[in-house]
C-alpha cells in the first residue's frame, strides 16, 4: 500500500512526458501560417456606384476555377462586389455586370489569382458604354499544412479583391461618368476582428 502513491506518481510523469513532443509539434504546426487579413463579409463599406439605370443583372462566371483548399471562391467574391458596389439609382434602363474571369490556381507551392469584371449600360439589348477592371495577384510558399495552403489563399484572395475594387471604382469613374449619379460619402465599417477597421479609399473623379 505505500508504494502505491510513488507507483502512480511515476505513470503521471510518463504521461506528462510523452505529452510534451505532441505539445511542441502542435506548437512547431502554427508556424507556417500566414496571419489572416482583417476583413469584412462583402464589399457594402465601400463607396456605393450610383448608376442611372432601373435594373441590375449579374452574370456570374461561366468558366471559374478554385483550387482546394479555397476559403474565399474568387467566383463568388467578384459576383458580390458587382452586387454590393453598383447601385441602380434611376427610373429606367438596366446595366448587367459581368465577371468575365475568377480562378485561383496552385502549382507545386506556388497560388496565382485572376480577376476579371465588366460592366455594360444597355439600351434595350444593345450596349452603349462599358467599363472592365482586372487584377492578378499571385505567391509562393503556398505548401505546408492544410491550415497555412487554407490560409495563404484567403489572404491572396483578399489582396486581389482589393485591387479589383480599387481599379474597377476608377474605370467606372472614368468610362461611365455620364451614367453615374452622386454619391454621399458614408462612414466604412470596420471589421469585427479588426480595431482599425478598413480605411475606404475615395478615387479622384475622371
Amino acid at each position: 500500500m505505500k508504494g502505491t502513491p510513488t507507483h502512480r506518481l511515476a505513470g503521471t510523469s510518463r504521461r506528462l512526458v510523452l505529452g510534451a513532443p505532441l505539445l511542441l509539434l502542435a506548437a512547431c504546426g502554427g508556424r507556417d501560417l500566414p496571419p489572416p487579413l482583417p476583413r469584412v463579409d462583402g464589399y457594402a463599406y465601400l463607396t456605393p456606384l450610383r448608376v442611372n439605370v432601373a435594373d441590375l443583372e449579374v452574370l456570374e462566371a461561366t468558366d471559374a476555377r478554385a483550387d482546394p483548399p479555397a476559403p474565399l471562391v474568387p467566383a463568388v467574391e467578384v459576383a458580390r462586389m458587382g452586387r454590393d458596389r453598383l447601385i441602380p439609382s434611376g427610373t429606367t434602363g438596366r446595366a448587367r455586370f459581368v465577371v468575365e474571369a475568377a480562378s485561383l490556381t496552385r502549382a507545386g507551392d506556388g497560388i496565382a489569382v485572376l480577376l476579371r469584371a465588366r460592366v455594360e449600360i444597355l439600351d434595350n439589348d444593345r450596349r452603349v458604354a462599358f467599363a472592365e477592371a482586372e487584377a492578378r495577384r499571385s505567391t509562393t510558399g503556398g505548401g505546408g499544412s492544410t491550415a497555412a495552403r487554407a490560409r495563404a489563399a484567403e489572404n491572396l484572395v483578399i489582396r486581389a479583391m482589393e485591387d479589383l475594387n480599387v481599379e474597377f471604382e476608377l474605370q467606372v469613374r472614368r468610362n461611365l461618368r455620364d451614367w453615374l449619379l452622386e454619391t454621399t460619402p458614408t462612414a466604412p465599417v470596420a471589421p469585427i476582428d479588426s480595431p482599425e477597421g478598413i480605411q475606404r479609399q475615395n478615387l479622384p473623379q475622371g
